[in-house]
């Protein structure tokens, strides 16, 4: 039986067009993890990686939520933080398995590490444009 809410609600990996990562939340999670377990970009597996300064405590990525972010032409609106499963945890190529890493993802960022946004302006998006927080 389908509920009224059916329609509103997006699949567990269809939730965003994009998922975005800002190198402020790796080097956060990097200082929350054991000296031996890197934070590798590579686990989480977004779209876009934001080269972003120190923006406080936690996870800045979500300080982006509820924004907009204009990636060269594009323009994007982050909707809600990208909720992590175990497979953060497993070994991939060369990266070990490593539970610490989900597990410090639940402590510090309730679940979530890098951010679902959807597109609004649809452009090219290539490495290096400048990204802008609207």
């Amino acid at each position: 039986m389908e509920t009224a809410n059916a329609d509103r609600l997006a699949p567990r990996y269809d939730r965003g067009h994009l998922h975005i990562l800002t190198t402020a939340s790796l080097r956060s999670l990097a200082e929350l993890l054991p000296p031996d377990v890197l934070a590798d970009v590579r686990r989480f597996r977004p779209n876009i990686v934001v080269d972003m300064e120190e923006a406080g405590s936690g996870f800045p990525d979500r300080q982006l939520i509820g924004r907009q972010l204009r990636i060269g032409e594009a323009l994007v609106s982050v909707n809600e933080p990208c909720e992590r499963c175990s497979f953060t945890a497993l070994a991939q190529g060369d990266l070990p398995f490593a539970k610490e890493v989900l597990h410090t993802i639940a402590r510090h960022g309730g679940g979530g590490f890098g951010v679902l946004a959807g597109v609004v302006e649809a452009a090219p998006i290539r490495e290096g444009d400048r990204v802008r927080v609207i």
